[in-house]
C-alpha cells in the first residue's frame, strides 16, 4: 500500500512535521509452515526466497495479484501462485477457497471471469478471457494432485467441463483455433505485438488434457477415447496449421509471426516432443526479431518448457537470468513485469502503474523446490 501526502500550504511561521507513521502488514501465510532450503547457490537462495515473499505478501483473504493496485483474485495469476503454495505454506484451504468463489461467480451461461473484485462484496468481472478460463481446469487439477480432495473434485467438475465446451466454439471445421481478432481476449503475456493464434491452440491442448485427467480421477471413461480422439485431431491441426517446415518453427496469425510464445505452448501441449522439442526451444534464439516474452508470467511457461524436455540446467540459466536481473536492479519481490532489453517497459504507457509485487512472478520457489536437490547441488 502507499500513502502520498500532499501539502497545499503552510503558515511561514510553521513547518508541518509527520510524527509517528508505522505500517501495518497483513498476510493469511503462516511463516512458520515455510522453510528454505540450501541450493548450493546464493543466487538460488535469495531467488528462493524473493520469490515466496512475493507470494507471500499476496495472501491474503484469497490469492491476490499484488498489494498495489488490482488487488483483486486472477484466474491466471492463482493458477501460478497455488503451485508454490503447495511447495510452501501449502494452504490447501486458500486454494479451495478460490476455486469455489470463481465457480459460484460463473455467468449465466458458464463462462469464468478471468478475475473476481473482493470490495466493497465479491463480484465477478465482466472481463473474459479464453486462456484464463481454461486455467481452471489445471489449477483444479494441481489442487486434487496436492490436496486429494475428491468432494471439490466432483463439486467442481461440470464448471471445468464447461470451460471445454465453451472454448471449442473457437475452433473452426480445421480444428485450428480462430486467429486473434476473432477469438478475443487471451492474454499468454504483456507483449503488445504477440499474436496469441498458436499460442490459444497449445493452451486448449494442454488443458483438454488436464481436462481428461480430472475425468479419468473420477473414472468417467465413456468420454476418455472422445477426449483423445480430440486431442490428437487438433494435435494434428496444429501441425498442419501452424509449422513452418522452412524455419522449422510454429508461426502465428496471418502474418506467420514467429514467437517465443508459439513454441513455448506447442511443446507443453505435447505437439512436438523428445528431441524435436528441445531443438524447437533453442531454436529461436536464432531469431533476433522472435517476439519475446516481456513478464515473469510467460516466462514461467518457458522453464516449465525447458524442464518438460529435459534441459534443466538451461532451465537454471533462465531463472538466475531472468529474476536474478531483477535482484540485480535492487528487487525485494517480484514484479509485473521485466523485459532485460527495456527494464523501463510497460503496457499501461508508464512504469509508475506497474506492480512490484506481484503474484505471478513467484514461481522460481516452485521450479527450484520441485526440481533442484538440495542434497545434491
Amino acid at each position: 500500500r502507499y500513502v502520498k501526502i500532499t501539502v497545499l500550504d503552510v503558515s511561514s511561521r510553521y513547518a508541518l512535521t509527520v510524527e509517528d507513521c508505522f505500517c501495518r502488514e497483513s498476510t493469511s501465510a503462516d511463516d512458520t509452515a515455510v522453510s528454505f532450503p540450501d541450493f548450493g547457490d546464493p543466487l538460488l537462495n535469495k531467488i528462493d526466497r524473493t520469490a515466496v515473499r512475493t507470494l507471500r505478501n499476496c495472501m491474503q483473504d484469497v490469492f491476490e495479484d499484488g498489494p498495489k493496485r488490482d488487488r483483486r483474485l486472477w484466474l491466471g495469476d492463482l493458477h501460478l501462485q497455488a503451485k508454490v503454495n503447495y511447495v510452501s505454506y501449502k494452504n490447501y484451504d486458500l486454494v479451495k477457497r478460490c476455486l469455489y468463489l470463481f465457480a459460484g461467480s460463473a455467468k449465466s451461461d458458464g463462462r469464468l471471469s478471468s478475475n473476481i473484485f473482493l470490495r466493497p462484496g465479491i463480484a465477478a468481472d465482466d472481463a473474459y478471457m479464453f486462456d484464463y478460463a481454461l486455467f481452471f481446469i489445471s489449477t483444479l487439477k494441481d489442487y486434487v494432485c496436492a490436496s486429494d480432495d475428491q468432494e471439490t473434485l466432483r463439486a467442481l467438475y461440470p464448471c471445468a467441463e464447461r470451460q471445454i465446451e465453451i472454448a471449442r466454439r473457437a475452433f473452426s471445421d480445421t480444428g485450428c483455433i480462430k486467429d486473434s481478432d476473432r477469438l478475443g481476449w487471451c492474454f499468454t503475456d504483456w507483449n503488445l505485438d504477440l499474436n496469441k493464434q498458436a499460442s490459444a491452440q497449445g493452451i486448449y491442448l494442454y488443458c483438454l488434457r488436464d481436462f481428461a485427467l480430472l475425468s479419468r480421477m473420477l473414472g468417467k471413461q465413456a468420454v476418455l477415447p472422445l477426449l483423445k480422439e480430440e486431442y490428437e485431431n487438433k494435435k494434428e491441426a496444429a501441425l498442419q496449421c501452424f509449422y513452418n517446415k522452412d524455419f522449422r518453427l510454429f508461426t502465428s496469425g496471418a502474418s506467420a509471426q514467429i514467437s517465443w510464445a508459439s513454441q513455448i505452448w506447442m511443446v507443453l501441449a505435447g505437439v512436438v516432443e523428445g528431441d524435436e522439442a528441445r531443438r524447437l526451444l533453442l531454436r529461436p534464439e536464432k531469431f533476433p526479431d522472435a517476439v519475446h516474452i516481456v513478464t515473469p508470467y510467460l516466462y514461467h511457461f518457458y522453464i516449465q518448457a525447458l524442464y518438460t524436455v529435459g534441459l534443466e540446467e538451461k532451465a537454471l540459466e533462465k531463472i538466475k537470468a531472468y529474476w536474478g536481473g531483477m535482484i540485480a536492479q535492487g528487487a525485494d519481490t517480484f514484479w509485473e513485469l521485466y523485459d532485460p532489453a527495456d527494464p523501463a517497459a510497460s503496457p499501461y504507457g508508464g512504469t509508475i502503474v506497474n506492480s512490484y509485487c506481484h503474484a505471478w512472478s513467484c514461481t522460481p520457489a516452485y521450479f527450484l523446490r520441485k526440481y533442484k536437490d538440495p542434497g545434491n547441488v
